[in-house]
């Protein structure tokens, strides 16, 4: 519906510009007999009725010509001028179901000037596009456009439009890529139909090189880039994709949350997470992202996935203070106990256990552990016993129980014998 609101503004706009001087195109002066010539009589009543128009007084314009439409004679050029113009004054009263009407009308008589027949035709098909009615207007257009020797640019994306709108895109694509080449710097609503129909034809690649003609003609359309980004990433060219936004990002015209999410996700997922933790880390200071736990949660696991542990475990510290609970710091402890920083996992673990957590048998397990390598067994046992009170960690638990006993006795015969 709004597609089609937005057509009727754009198109009616010029129809009214034009209006009366089309009105009476092909009316002559000079009275003949003639069948096809119109009488003195009726010529004076239209120009009559025109000039009520341009003053405004369309209402009593219509009046008139309704009634100078019942007078003329049948299939007369006097009756198709007579029903042309009353179709322009009710399309200048916005009654364009009555406009339609009277202009098929008109042609219907066949006694118009064949360039005045397919002026209206072309009114008519306006007029049913303006409607939303793209089919019928199709009807009239395809005529009207055969008897066109050279085509304006605007004539062109009109036969584009109404392709598109029935859903023709293959049809529609050589008229508007034959208007865009006809002007220096077309309308980016040319362009912007062209990539639509490649886009619906799943012609990405045409697509795409539209798109790059447009960042070319509107650099500071932040949306345009990510047209351009997303018809990449449909042709799993997802490092183009990312080299798109992080430039649209560069030059300051990438400021959509959404896109600069996607920007740092497409790093990520090209194997670059430290070059997505950094986007992020830049986005944060220049406040085009929230420091929000989502947003957090990527730049950990961003810096994990880069094995840059320190700023991870600094990243799941703010995380935790996010969330409110300790999952975050258990994580962490993780990372420290990889490369055994026993005495920071100890104090991880234990910070990670007093905030909360979900499965807190599963940080007795890792303290017991971190205990055990510190050689200090008696506080391992403990921590190993709660954590074999859970379910979940209750068979690691007994095994590491048993381990732990075991490098307590080996301990024990070291400093008894000084091996």
């Amino acid at each position: 519906m709004r597609r089609a609101v937005r057509l009727r503004s754009c198109w009616l706009h010029a129809l009214y510009g034009g209006l009366l001087v089309l009105a009476l195109i092909g009316i002559a002066p000079t009275v003949h007999a003639a069948a096809d010539s119109v009488t003195s009589k009726t010529y004076k009543r239209l120009t009559d009725a025109q000039e009520m128009m341009g003053e405004g007084d369309l209402e009593q314009a219509i009046i008139d010509l309704k009634t100078l439409a019942g007078e003329v004679a049948e299939d007369t050029l006097d009756e198709a001028l007579t029903l042309q113009m009353l179709g322009y004054a009710q399309m200048a009263a916005e009654r364009f179901p009555l406009a339609i009407k009277n202009l098929k009308a008109s042609l219907a008589v066949d006694r118009l000037p064949e360039k005045v027949k397919y002026n209206v035709g072309y009114m008519v098909a306006q007029l049913h596009a303006a409607q939303g009615e793209f089919d019928e207007a199709l009807d009239f257009a395809a005529d009207w456009f055969s008897t066109i020797e050279a085509p304006t640019p605007e004539q062109l994306m009109f036969m584009a439009n109404i392709y598109a709108q029935t859903k023709r895109y293959a049809e529609a694509i050589p008229y508007a890529e034959r208007a865009v080449v006809a002007v220096d710097k077309p309308q980016a609503s040319w362009y912007q139909l062209l990539t639509a129909a490649n886009y619906e034809l799943k012609r990405y690649k045409e697509a795409a090189r539209t798109l790059r003609r447009m960042v070319e003609l509107w650099p500071d359309n932040p949306g345009y880039w990510e047209q351009l980004a997303s018809v990449h990433v449909l042709q799993e060219e997802e490092r183009t994709a990312l080299a798109v936004l992080r430039l649209a990002w560069l030059q300051g015209v990438l400021e959509k949350e959404s896109s600069i999410k996607t920007m740092i996700q497409l790093a990520a997922s090209r194997g670059i997470p430290e070059h997505a933790a950094r986007l992020l880390e830049n986005a944060f200071a220049e406040e085009q992202l929230p420091r929000s736990e989502a947003y957090v949660e990527m730049l950990a696991s961003a810096w994990m996935a880069a094995r840059e542990n320190d700023e991870a475990i600094a990243a799941l510290a703010e995380l935790a203070d996010l969330k409110g609970n300790g999952e975050p710091m258990l994580r962490a402890a993780n990372l420290q106990v990889e490369r055994g920083d026993w005495d920071a996992a100890e104090q991880t673990l234990k910070d990670a256990l007093d905030r909360g957590l979900d499965s807190p048998g599963k940080a007795w397990l890792l303290l017991g552990i971190t205990l055990s390598e510190q050689e200090r067994f008696e506080d391992a046992f403990a921590a190993l016993r709660k954590a074999r009170s859970f379910d979940a960690t209750r068979r690691q638990a007994i095994r590491w129980l048993g381990y732990a006993e075991d490098m307590r006795k080996q301990a024990q015969w070291q400093a008894s014998y000084g091996g």
